[in-house]
């Protein structure tokens, strides 16, 4: 059994870090939250046997623990803004990362229902596949597949609309 847990904590793991980065926006926050996950799989694994779907054990987990985890940046951001007491102005670095494509799709991504987001970083990022992101949601695979395709189609109009050239 340790050696399959071990195959199945390799396999899941660059997509589950995958999935809690674009929950989080911190990489290190991301790691923080896939490793808790991961670890409560081994947990479970030991005092009781192997979840039927370990995949979807997972990234529920992961799911509720970087929902706590953004919480928790949120409620203590005014603090740290306090001590910090740094200039507000951003620098060219920050400014460079807010024009690349990914600050623009993790932008249009946050504009999604919490819903059709959940259902696209699940299946998209986390790499899971149909059944297990429903189980990991708790809906049938058909509401899965749904949520899937309608937040492509809203993700893809809320790009289109902020990528649209200038016209002459």
């Amino acid at each position: 059994m340790v050696v399959d847990l071990e195959d199945i904590i390799r396999e899941l793991t660059p997509g589950l870090i995958r999935y809690c980065t674009a929950r989080t926006h911190d990489r290190s926050l991301a790691e923080e939250v896939a490793q808790e996950s991961l670890a409560a799989l081994v947990h479970h694994c030991h005092m009781h046997t192997a979840p039927d779907y370990p995949q979807a054990f997972v990234f529920a987990i992961a799911r509720r623990r970087a929902t706590r985890a953004v919480f928790r940046q949120r409620l203590w951001a005014p603090l740290r803004l306090l001590a910090e007491r740094r200039d507000q102005a951003p620098d060219p670095e920050a400014k460079a990362l807010e024009k690349s494509e990914s600050a623009v799709l993790a932008r249009a991504l946050e504009r999604l229902p919490i819903h059709d987001r959940e259902a696209l970083l699940l299946v998209s990022l986390g790499g899971l596949k149909i059944t297990e992101a429903a189980r990991a949601l708790g809906i049938s695979e058909s509401a899965i597949k749904m949520r899937v395709l309608r937040g492509r189609k809203r993700l893809r109009a809320l790009l289109e609309d902020g990528h649209e050239p200038a016209r002459r």
